[in-house]
């Protein structure tokens, strides 16, 4: 029950750090187009993406000391744990020299007419020089399953981002240089904060060069090796299909593929909330021998999570087009087929989510990098390349590269992981997909029928039967599909919460 808490805790504090980020999210897309173009935006997305690719990078490399500190927090083994942390110090400061270098010298010889991108180069490169270093400490954080820490820290680096951001072109005057020093300065005092919260959560923590042990760094690269494989293979998806499609069309094309790209980004931020803590956990169930409840944590996992993209897939298909217009204006309006498509076939792999994590909390990275480096690099790009020669449409060559990556991404988790913990793929199938997706259907029908014959096709008209779609959903999950057990416990955790709250308020008078 402590592990559902802290599920539950995780999500519900990052679902609502999302929803805050959200705001600043849509409103620079439009604001950074009006003011410095779209091949500026462009630009900016391009440095923004390395950035946000090289701190992934370190953060998978950091997998092992979740993954152990974790176990030693358990075993109170605070001397093993500090040897971890300092080991991966030493390893990610000598790490970020070298990275910092080869972007310095990539910077030193990219071709840039404007010069713009250079900057932005530069600009990263001494970031990643002072942000690498301080993952082992997030790493404790984590290993503490408290992931909402760093989406909080982020979320408010976010607003005062976009505050700094405003105020520095309204009186100095817009520019794509400015605006990536401001934001990669940002990222990295909301890294630096949460430094001393993670002495505060772990007494007699101690980070120190002289703590250094080569046993342990072998034992930490080992496991965070097959994690930095899995990043590089996100990386090819994102911020390689990026720079790659920069190359073969345009800048301004950059942006319209972020655009396109945004609702798919956000789903899966709001997936990562509900799905972060698995790996700890199965690590744990691993250790104790305790086969079914992983097999439990897979189905109930991907069950809730196919819910829940489920939902965003409903909303998105009756809102799509209208965010757009409202979002970015009535000229990307075109964009809407293509962001769909796209969004749907992400929401399939997000709902394997959790067969992604408890891969790698078993220790199944040799399967985990196979997974993403078939499905997220070899067949989209191979796809995209060959669809871009074949019909010269940059658009229908991303949409189709990135659907066929996702599917073959999400079958392979879900394929996988049921082997590694013994459960039936059948069962896990019609559990988790069958049941939710004939009430999804249903809810479609009945809502499809309203705006049919009611006439509600404006905007606002459009948000109320979305939400209504999602009740109607929900609701049907809750009746039809979910288990005794498992309503059993949602009116047990519901009850609990009315409870804290009558605590902490008192009864209405």
């Amino acid at each position: 029950m402590r592990q559902l808490h802290l599920i539950i805790s995780n999500a519900a504090i990052m679902w609502v750090t999302r929803i805050f980020l959200l705001i600043p999210q849509l409103i620079l897309v439009p604001y950074l187009i009006g003011t410095i173009g779209e091949a500026g935006y462009g630009v900016y997305v391009l440095a923004w993406s390395l950035l946000v690719t090289i701190d992934q990078l370190e953060t998978s490399s950091q997998q092992g000391v979740v993954k152990y500190s974790a176990a030693f927090l358990a075993q109170k083994q605070i001397n093993r744990l500090n040897k971890i942390v300092s080991s991966s110090l030493v390893y990610s400061t000598g790490l970020a020299f070298l990275t910092c270098l080869g972007i310095l010298v990539a910077a030193a010889f990219y071709s840039s007419p404007s010069g713009k991108i250079i900057v932005g180069l530069v600009a990263v490169g001494i970031v990643v020089l002072l942000i690498v270093p301080l993952t082992p400490y997030i790493a404790v954080i984590q290993s503490k399953q408290l992931y909402y820490v760093g989406a909080l820290a982020e979320t408010v680096s976010k607003y005062i981002g976009l505050f700094i951001l405003v105020i520095w072109f309204h009186t100095i005057g817009p520019s794509v240089e400015s605006l990536i020093i401001i934001m990669v300065g940002l990222q990295f005092l909301s890294r630096l904060a949460q430094v001393p919260l993670a002495y505060r959560l772990v007494p007699g923590l101690r980070c120190h060069p002289r703590l250094f042990d080569g046993g342990t760094l072998l034992l930490i690269a080992q496991f965070g090796a097959a994690a930095v494989l899995v990043s590089l293979c996100l990386a090819a998806n994102s911020t390689g299909i990026r720079w790659l499609m920069g190359m073969l069309v345009s800048t301004s094309f950059v942006a319209h593929l972020a655009i396109i790209l945004m609702p798919g980004e956000l789903l899966s931020e709001i997936v990562l909330a509900m799905t972060i803590t698995v790996m700890p956990a199965t690590s744990a169930y691993q250790a104790m021998g305790n086969q079914p409840m992983m097999q439990k944590l897979l189905i109930r996992g991907m069950r809730y999570t196919t819910i829940l993209v489920l939902a965003g897939l409903l909303m998105a298909g009756f809102l799509m087009r209208n965010v757009l217009s409202v979002w970015v204006g009535t000229e990307y309006v075109f964009l809407a087929p293509y962001a769909l498509v796209v969004f749907a076939s992400g929401a399939f792999m997000l709902s394997t989510s959790t067969s992604h994590h408890m891969l790698k909390g078993l220790g199944k990275l040799r399967e985990v990098v196979l997974i993403y480096l078939s499905a997220l690099f070899i067949v989209p790009v191979g796809t995209i390349l060959g669809v871009f020669q074949s019909s010269r449409n940059p658009y229908l060559a991303i949409t189709v590269g990135l659907v066929a990556g996702h599917l073959v991404c999400g079958f392979l988790n879900m394929v996988f992981c049921a082997r590694a913990v013994r459960a039936n793929l059948w069962e896990v199938i019609m559990r988790v997909y069958a049941q939710p997706l004939v009430v999804a259907l249903i809810s479609w029908l009945i809502l499809l029928v309203i705006v049919m014959y009611s006439g509600l096709d404006g905007f606002i008209e459009r948000i109320y039967v979305s939400v209504l779609a999602m009740l109607i959903f929900f609701g049907g999950c809750y009746i039809f599909a979910a288990s005794a057990d498992e309503r059993r416990q949602l009116r047990g955790m519901a009850t609990a919460a009315l409870s804290k709250l009558r605590k902490k308020y008192g009864n209405p008078i």
